[in-house]
């Protein structure tokens, strides 16, 4: 049977459903990324619920699977984070569903996707929910009222025991490893806890397995991702066992790196960035999402940490690895936030140059405590704000970008351009899909997974082009 998938959202709805194909593989089922010109004899959607234009786009594929279904008999399955949280009005809003899932339980989903149970709907989702209205004819997700009591008797939770069979289909050298799925922080605009549930560690064996299984299947970065990883460990032995288990990744043989996502300010401690200084192979690369850099609004948000601790953290991460590129994502826009808060967010900004930075303006997301919040700002307000900051990082990443012409760089090479003379590559500095890419020259043939020296000759906003050496 042809199963073809559809992955919505962040990288750890990738992992997910490269647990579910590795299952569905040793079915015998024949795997591919769904295309609706060639429909398969199943799709399944993996959705993401996690802002407004996340839960919009969702909606919009299940509505083009859902009337695909009717031409061709593909069976359609939803799965993951938006199903979790509405899954019974996604039912009722589009009866051409075949079965639902939330989160985790990957055998259980794997059954249905092979047609091996009849039931429409796994999870731990309440039948006694508002009308959540997910508007099938208008695609509008704005009037969706979350009912958060339906979490209280048998909240989710994923729960990856053992090693479990996978298969990637995208078949660039890096992968992820989701090192826990999660969270028990308490961000006011964040509602992420209500679909994934408290933060559960996946145990360190079994990563080292699976980390073991990517690089012998060709992968050449592991990115270690989780909703915090700085916080690893610590359900499982009351300790943080992050760097335990990036000296035990480190020292697998073979040529490859680890590149580190979305640790927790709070968290990132001068153990960290000692063992970052020691293993040549973890990437001189933090994605550090910190929301904001005002107290005030940190202190609206329910984040656990301060402005001066953070900057104190970031000054220190600067100190000790000079040649560290940080990442960051700055919330603008969250209520109350006043011309002083956002000056504020400014300063730091300038002060610590971040060599990469996303900008989100606020989404109201109904069930998070910030959605009650007084004196929300406008839409054009947020706009505003989201403009400025953006407009500040693109010059502060292109003065970064030019100062590295001249130097070389040790560049993973991801494949070739189609039709071109250059390669697509990514030195340190550069994260797949998120940030920009190293256009690579070479007289000879380079191929993917490949690690080569290249001198930095040309650069522009984002993007470094490099003569390998």
């Amino acid at each position: 049977m042809r199963v073809g998938m559809v992955t919505l959202g962040c990288d750890k709805n990738t992992v997910d459903n490269e647990y579910l194909s590795g299952l569905l593989s040793t079915q015998g089922h024949r795997i591919e990324i769904a295309d609706p010109a060639n429909p398969p004899d199943v799709v399944v959607i993996t959705t993401c619920g996690f802002i407004e234009a996340a839960k919009a786009q969702s909606i919009a594929q299940i509505r083009e699977w859902a009337g695909i279904r009717q031409a061709s008999g593909t069976r359609l399955g939803v799965i993951g984070c938006l199903a979790q949280r509405a899954g019974e009005d996604l039912l009722r809003d589009f009866p051409q569903i075949d079965f639902l899932a939330g989160v985790g339980d990957f055998e259980r989903v794997a059954a249905l996707v092979a047609g091996e149970r009849k039931s429409r709907f796994v999870g731990d989702v309440s039948e006694d929910r508002n009308d959540w209205n997910l508007g099938q004819q208008s695609g509008a997700v704005s009037d969706i009222e979350f009912d958060d009591r339906a979490f209280e008797a048998d909240a989710p939770r994923v729960v990856v025991p053992r090693a479990l069979p996978r298969r990637r289909i995208d078949r660039r050298p890096h992968g992820f490893l989701k090192i826990s799925d999660g969270c028990n922080h308490t961000c006011t605009f964040c509602s992420i806890p209500l679909m994934k549930g408290i933060y559960t560690s996946v145990p360190r064996q079994t990563l080292l397995d699976e980390a073991r299984r990517l690089l012998d299947d060709g992968v050449r970065e592991i990115n270690v991702v989780a909703q915090d990883i700085t916080k690893y460990g610590l359900d499982l032995e009351k300790r943080f066992m992050l760097p335990d288990l990036l000296k035990d990744l480190c020292d697998i043989g073979g040529d490859f790196w680890v590149r580190l996502f979305y640790l927790y300010p709070s968290t990132v401690t001068g153990d960290l960035i000692a063992l970052m200084k020691e293993q040549p192979k973890i990437a001189r690369y933090l994605d550090i999402p910190l929301q904001h850099l005002d107290h005030n609004v940190l202190r609206r948000m329910k984040r656990p940490h301060d402005r001066e601790r953070t900057m104190d953290m970031l000054r220190m991460v600067r100190r000790e690895l000079p040649d560290v590129t940080l990442r960051t994502t700055f919330i603008v826009g969250f209520p109350g936030e006043s011309p002083a808060e956002m000056k504020t967010l400014t300063e730091g900004i300038k002060e610590i140059r971040f060599e990469r930075m996303g900008v989100f303006a606020y989404s109201r997301e109904h069930g998070t405590p910030a959605a009650a919040l007084p004196n929300h700002c406008t839409e054009k307000v947020k706009a505003r704000r989201k403009d400025k900051l953006m407009k500040l990082q693109s010059k502060i990443s292109a003065e970064w970008a030019a100062s590295q012409v001249g130097r070389t760089r040790e560049v993973l090479i991801e494949g070739r351009v189609p039709g071109g003379d250059w390669y697509v590559g990514r030195s340190h500095s550069e994260a797949a899909d998120i940030d920009g890419v190293v256009r690579v020259l070479s007289e000879e043939e380079l191929t993917p997974g490949q690690f080569v020296q290249a001198r930095i000759v040309e650069a522009d906003t984002y993007d470094l082009t490099a003569e390998v050496v």
